[in-house]
């Protein structure tokens, strides 16, 4: 790849590819344990038609916000970091990349200890082990960095190897779950308490910030409606597919921890090997879009130095062992991030940007977006502390209140009223 990837400049038409590979890039980041956990514990605990609704509704509002971010992306062809350069100012731009570059690192610590006790637990069967855990995870690192110095190129080539594994691997679990179980239980109730709005927020919520960060794929689209076509078949097809899927065995075994359900059936292997694949293509992507990030925070324009040296702080700390006090942050960060989304799409609408009003001189700091991003992030909280009601998701909260606010904003500004006061 170039030295940066385009960073700091739009894509050109020469590397730009069609929404089908942009597709399948962000489907074989996104869809990876966590999914299938999300997807099993949401069919344990509400049942299979419950849970069916509240995967197709999130996927359906998650597909809407994908379309808005990746057209923005993808007329643009900047990514999300000098997206927001534009909207919240140069220095205020930085500011906002710099959290989305700590939300996606902290997410590759994570992910690179599961990348670890993963393979380890593969060759421990094989009785191959003979490193300590913190091997494994080093060596799960490297392999995640090398692959992204590569760029989007490398993110696509093995997306496109494990995308059509997971699906099949996935698809058979549920074929011998529904041969050796009683699939009567599908029509029975989810044997939680949790409510239809609680699975929608669940899936909304788990990838708020995967839409939020669209633009940094779907730059690379050759057009608008590739970007479209990229959100409709990520999220209205193949997650909603996959979660669904995930969710059967669950249901049937009455068991809501897919890895087991998969080793009962005598796929112990097999499914640990993907998941060692998965966590790779996944992280090479959390890799990638932290160091975009990172590199318009720190202004600093060789992207492959960012790289690598973002990728071995964060194998250092998933080496640390340390992951587990992050994860609990790195929730509390997702409400803050959607409100982003929100802003710069409202920005985008109302200014209708064109490419120099990002790549050109801007603002220092445009504190209305940061005043905007502040209500969103105070409503969203204050909804969950359950001082009011509003859609009871939190991300949805966020974003509408800071997409609404910054809207509203940026007409008061414009008003002839206004500048005859001025």
């Amino acid at each position: 790849m170039a030295d940066d990837d385009f960073a700091f400049e739009e894509v050109p038409p020469e590397e730009t590819v069609s929404g089908l590979r942009i597709a399948v890039v962000i489907i074989g980041i996104i869809i990876a344990l966590p999914a299938f956990i999300t997807g099993a514990d949401i069919g344990f605990t509400l049942g299979f038609q419950n849970g069916v609704l509240s995967i197709v509704v999130g996927g359906a509002i998650l597909t809407l916000i994908a379309m808005a971010t990746g057209t923005i992306g993808a007329k643009t062809r900047l990514s999300t970091a000098m997206i927001v350069r534009g909207t919240f100012g140069s220095v205020g731009g930085r500011f906002v990349s710099g959290i989305l570059a700590v939300a996606c690192l902290g997410w590759f610590g994570v992910t690179a200890e599961v990348f670890g006790q993963s393979l380890r637990e593969v060759l421990v069967v094989q009785s191959w082990d003979f490193l300590p855990l913190p091997a494994y995870i080093a060596m799960g690192g490297m392999l995640m960095v090398m692959t992204t110095l590569f760029g989007f190129r490398a993110l696509q080539r093995l997306s496109e190897l494990t995308v059509p594994l997971l699906a099949a691997l996935i698809a058979y679990t549920v074929y011998l779950t529904l041969n050796q179980g009683d699939y009567s239980a599908l029509a029975e109730d989810g044997m939680g308490k949790a409510t239809l709005g609680d699975g929608i927020s669940a899936i909304v919520g788990g990838y708020a910030v995967a839409v939020t960060i669209f633009p940094d794929l779907c730059r690379f689209s050759r057009t608008p409606k590739g970007a479209c076509l990229a959100a409709l078949i990520t999220y209205t097809i193949a997650m909603p597919g996959i979660l669904m899927l995930a969710m059967i065995p669950s249901i049937v075994t009455r068991q809501h921890d897919l890895t087991i359900i998969m080793t009962t059936l005598g796929l112990g292997i097999p499914a640990l090997v993907l998941l060692v694949f998965k966590a790779w293509a996944t992280n090479s992507g959390n890799l990638y879009f932290a160091s975009l990030s990172a590199a318009n925070f720190l202004a600093y324009r060789n992207l492959k130095v960012i790289i690598v040296a973002a990728g071995i702080g964060g194998v250092l700390f998933a080496m640390s062992g340390l992951t587990e006090m992050l994860i609990e942050f790195l929730v509390m960060l997702g409400v803050s991030i959607p409100p982003i989304a929100g802003i710069y799409i409202a920005d985008f609408m109302v200014t209708g940007a064109k490419k120099d009003d990002y790549t050109g001189t801007v603002q220092k700091i445009n504190y209305g977006a940061f005043a905007c991003w502040a209500l969103g992030i105070a409503i969203a909280v204050a909804a969950r502390m359950d001082f009011f009601t509003l859609s009871g998701i939190s991300a949805i909260d966020s974003m509408v209140t800071a997409a609404a606010s910054y809207f509203l904003f940026c007409r008061i500004r414009r008003s002839p009223l206004l500048k005859l006061a001025g």
